[in-house]
């Protein structure tokens, strides 16, 4: 078994635990993750639980706790920025990024899933879709035929990216949004909860409607 933190005792973090359980109860015994807390900064977390699993220090503290042992992590912070920061602070302990797939997702054949991605429940990707570092897939998205999601961009819930499409680096899908095909969201750029994209937004736009319209 391999020693995991899920990093963010937040909302998102015990949804990480809840996929990692349910990825062990379909694994054999060698395959499994032994899930040891959560690491957070917020030090009035300490020995608190959260889904049944406790905050056991900062990372810097584990990492002095487990020196010279393997561990690996999932980042469970939502906002793409700080996820990003967080990540590369965790990578110079030697931490190595795991990936987080409810054993519910759909795949077809020739999908790429970088290190430290989480696909959440009832996702379904399609063929030849690419999927960066450190992306997060919430659960009920659909993700089209050749699709790009550059790292560290994040789809909320039940968001649908048609075929050919491009999310770039650190972007943001709102739940329910719908991008149609061949459009690209550029770098940082937001796209609003139940809006309809029909034209592709540049880097660090924020749009929203339906059809999306930018708001800044």
């Amino acid at each position: 078994m391999k020693n995991i933190v899920i990093v963010g005792a937040g909302g998102f973090g015990t949804e990480a635990i809840w996929v990692l359980e349910e990825m062990n109860r379909l694994s054999s015994e060698s395959e499994q993750w032994n899930i040891i807390g959560y690491a957070d900064d917020n030090k009035s977390k300490k020995n608190l639980m959260f889904y049944g699993y406790s905050v056991i220090g900062t990372p810097e503290e584990i990492s002095e706790r487990y020196d010279g042992g393997e561990i690996w992590f999932f980042c469970a912070i939502g906002n793409n920025t700080i996820r990003n920061n967080v990540v590369t602070r965790l990578e110079k302990f030697g931490w190595k990024a795991a990936c987080l797939i409810h054993p519910s997702v759909i795949f077809a054949r020739n999908v790429s899933i970088g290190e430290g991605s989480y696909i959440g429940a009832g996702s379904i990707l399609c063929p030849n879709a690419f999927v960066g570092k450190h992306v997060i897939i919430n659960i009920r998205v659909t993700i089209g035929h050749d699709a790009v999601l550059e790292d560290y961009s994040q789809l909320c819930p039940g968001a649908q990216i048609n075929g050919a499409c491009r999310v770039c680096c650190g972007a943001l899908i709102g739940s329910n949004a719908s991008v149609l095909p061949g459009k690209e969201i550029g770098a940082q750029a937001i796209v609003g909860a139940n809006s309809q994209v029909i034209r592709s937004v540049k880097a660090g736009e924020t749009v929203n409607g339906v059809p999306a319209m930018i708001l800044k």
